[in-house]
């Protein structure tokens, strides 16, 4: 009879076809599963990285704070002589707390100093003092590195920066403060902006310098880590904690 005999071809033919469309579809099911995982991914990279190690940072911040004497809640002349050298400290142990003004109401514009940048202190949000540059209010450069994306976004606004703006580095005696002079952005190999004159190595320094660090890209998009954005500030003069704080951190609310 005809019609089994259809019906025999029919089957053949969607066995033959089965296996192609079975392949299909696990391919399907693998891309959107690995669309997930992607999504996911970016999830985490982003901005839960970013939420723990702001809670990381606020947490040593707190400590930070509360360890420290009060300071006088007035503004007062900064001056201008040769400040007090803060004492080295071991790697991971807090050197200061740096305020940014030029942050406030961005991001945090506050966060610990910790002596180091090896990504178990960076991404707790924290900014990191490079081993070998100078001490903070040191003649030379003091060096900070910070995340620019991801894990804090510690540095995600350095391109609001301008010439002239205060940086702020407190320790537990003095206010160290440095005014933005110039930024460049540079490859990551260029370690001459760490030198104590950055890009004269082996120049004697004269001033006082800090030199920020983060990541910057041209080519790889607004999260990539090709290159390296460089901000330069020179010293403008300090504060004895006892005698008054810098008008931009009072002005922030930063005491």
């Amino acid at each position: 009879a005809p019609a089994p005999a259809h019906a025999a071809a029919r089957s053949r033919a969607r066995a033959r076809r089965d296996p192609a469309v079975s392949a299909v579809g696990v391919a399907g099911e693998l891309l959107i599963t690995l669309g997930v995982l992607l999504a996911l991914f970016l999830v985490w990279q982003l901005w839960w990285t970013t939420v723990t190690a702001r809670q990381d940072a606020d947490a040593v911040l707190a400590e930070v704070r509360a360890a420290l004497p009060p300071a006088a809640a007035t503004t007062a002349e900064l001056r201008t002589d040769d400040p007090p050298i803060p004492a080295p400290v071991g790697h991971g142990e807090v050197v200061g707390v740096l305020t940014v003004p030029r942050w406030d109401g961005l991001t945090r514009n506050a966060m610990p100093v910790v002596e180091g940048t090896t990504p178990d202190l960076l991404d707790r949000a924290m900014a990191g003092r490079y081993a070998g540059t100078q001490q903070v209010g040191e003649v030379g450069n003091v060096a900070l590195a910070g995340h620019r994306r991801t894990w804090g976004d510690s540095f995600r606004h350095v391109d609001k920066l301008l010439p002239g703006d205060p940086v702020v580095i407190e320790t537990a005696s003095t206010w160290y403060v440095y005014e933005v002079t110039s930024h460049e952005i540079v490859e990551p190999s260029e370690s001459s902006v760490l030198a104590p004159v950055p890009r004269q190595p082996g120049v004697a320094p004269t001033e006082r310098l800090l030199t920020l660090t983060t990541c910057h890209s041209r080519t790889l998009g607004e999260y990539g880590n090709d290159q390296r954005w460089i901000t330069y500030a020179a010293f403008a003069g300090w504060l004895d904690r006892a005698d008054g704080t810098p008008e931009a951190v009072l002005a922030t609310g930063g005491v």
